[in-house]
């Protein structure tokens, strides 16, 4: 890069100098002479300050992206599950109205360690996510679905009515951010979020 950048400056100094051709400035002036004048690197104080800004740059960004990284790895499993239960409402319509499609939760007191399967009146899971999907500690937390100390499920029926036990709530966290997965009493599903940066609509 220097000797392409050397070559080019001295192009133009010959350009310059009016009434020498190229070849009469060559044998006037030696090379290496004219490629000190063009070829000029940095100071140790100027790469020092370049250095300084560039850290300072990094730090007020660093933040902000840690940010969007933890808001984006959230929202990732929730959109995730929203699509798993969409599949399981297609599947439920597909097998007919003898059919049903089961959403499983398995999870510790702690929220830490969690897994959900989908499951069609066959007994093979179609579908099976956990948290060693993701990276970053997600947590989660269940409400309603029949839920114990560790496990939880509601069925999908091909057609909607009013099902108590359908009624659940999955709360996905991840530090301070949260979203929650609500199913009401005919299957629809929603989602909210006390976070308004995550896109989702404010829980009430």
């Amino acid at each position: 890069m220097r000797g392409f950048r050397g070559r080019w400056c001295l192009y133009f100094k010959v350009v310059q100098e009016s009434g020498d051709t190229a070849s009469q400035l060559w044998s006037r002036r030696p090379l290496e002479s004219l490629l000190k004048k063009c070829v000029k690197g940095f100071t140790l104080v100027e790469l020092l300050v370049t250095l300084v800004v560039v850290a300072i740059l990094v730090g007020i960004a660093a933040p902000s992206f840690q940010d969007l990284i933890k808001r984006q790895r959230l929202k990732s499993v929730v959109e995730t599950l929203l699509s798993d239960m969409r599949t399981a409402r297609s599947e439920a319509l597909a097998l007919g109205l003898s059919g049903s499609v089961s959403v499983s939760f398995a999870y510790s007191s702690s929220g830490q360690v969690w897994s959900y399967s989908i499951t069609n009146t066959g007994s093979i899971p179609t579908v099976t996510r956990s948290h060693s999907d993701y990276s970053g500690g997600v947590t989660a937390t269940v409400t309603g679905w029949g839920a114990t100390s560790s496990t939880a499920s509601f069925s999908i029926t091909p057609v909607r009515s009013l099902n108590v036990s359908g009624v659940g709530t999955i709360t996905f966290a991840l530090e301070s951010l949260s979203v929650k997965v609500e199913r009401n009493l005919l299957g629809g599903v929603f989602v909210c979020s006390a976070n308004e940066d995550l896109g989702y609509s404010a829980c009430t």
